[in-house]
């Protein structure tokens, strides 16, 4: 036997236990991934923008609940208070309101608040 085939041998138990870890990590993903409900929106300013003063709060607002909260489903009510928008979402669509907004805004512009009724 040659040096190669005398290792491929050898591996041959690690390799395809190896192969079967790659397999169901690769299933745990494709399985538990969940699509963007925001797919192909895009802001119309930056969070900076955003962040400035109420007024551009209410824009944010207004943009939200326009182009936003029309594709996700759960949000009870948005105000503006104390520098931020406070968005109160129902507890069983809070995880995945949070993070399709959080991919788009940056999170210190929100006060998310799970209702838990």
């Amino acid at each position: 036997m040659t040096t190669g085939q005398d290792f491929v041998k050898n591996i041959r138990p690690i390799g395809a236990a190896m192969f079967l870890m790659m397999l169901v990590l690769f299933l745990i993903i494709c399985f538990t991934a969940r699509p963007d409900p925001l797919l192909g929106y895009e802001a119309p300013h930056d969070s900076t923008y955003y962040a400035q003063n109420d007024a551009t709060l209410g824009e944010l607002k207004t943009e939200l609940e326009t182009n936003v909260f029309a594709k996700l489903s759960g949000e009870e009510s948005c105000t503006v208070k104390d520098g931020k928008l406070e968005i109160v979402i129902d507890s069983a669509s809070f995880k995945s309101y949070r993070s399709a907004l959080l991919k788009h805004f940056d999170g210190s512009l929100f006060e998310l608040v799970s209702n838990q009724n």
